[in-house]
């Protein structure tokens, strides 16, 4: 498969999935509310934490809609259930790719305005829209390694699981 701004988008996002995936697979519904430290954020709020940067994207990219923090957390739901955070981080992606598919690489390459400047777009106004794009894939590349240290502090050693290497598939695309 080339390596076309699509395809390498698509990898970074099947692949940070991946592992986020792995962990879900790990938490049980008791954990949601565990944190390493009072203060810190819970399993649930970290999962919440991806959902909540992935969620606008497409409304603001797509209609420059911004979703405020109250229609956030009404997409995102009930925090308590790990079934429901799981569904939400499936459907949320899934609106990404469909989006993502619609792009041109010429769209891709356009600069799009981010809003307020903050530390995800470097502290400029506007970006490629496909920088969007990765910096989601980072931000929740960021949350996974969050959560293997908050499993490596239940004891639960990440590489003792079965099927843990990003590279175990025959198809990288099926992550």
């Amino acid at each position: 498969m080339p390596a076309t701004r699509h395809n390498l988008l698509k990898a970074r996002f099947a692949l940070t999935r991946r592992l986020l995936n792995q962990i879900i697979d790990r938490i049980t519904p008791d954990m949601l509310e565990w944190a390493p430290e009072e203060g810190m954020r819970t399993i649930s709020g970290q999962l919440a934490e991806i959902l909540c940067v992935e969620l606008p994207l497409v409304p603001r990219l797509k209609e420059g809609k911004m979703l405020d923090e109250a229609e956030v957390d009404a997409i995102v739901g009930d925090l308590s259930s790990l079934e429901n955070l799981r569904c939400k981080l499936v459907d949320v992606r899934q609106t990404t790719l469909d989006y993502l598919e619609t792009l041109s690489d010429g769209e891709l390459s356009e600069e799009v305005s981010i809003g307020a400047p903050w530390f995800g777009s470097m502290w400029m106004q506007t970006l490629p829209r496909a920088e969007i794009f990765l910096n989601i894939a980072e931000h929740e590349s960021y949350h996974v390694g969050q959560l293997i240290s908050y499993m490596w502090l239940r004891g639960d050693n990440p590489y003792s699981w079965t099927g843990a290497s990003p590279y175990s598939s025959d198809d990288p695309y099926k992550w």
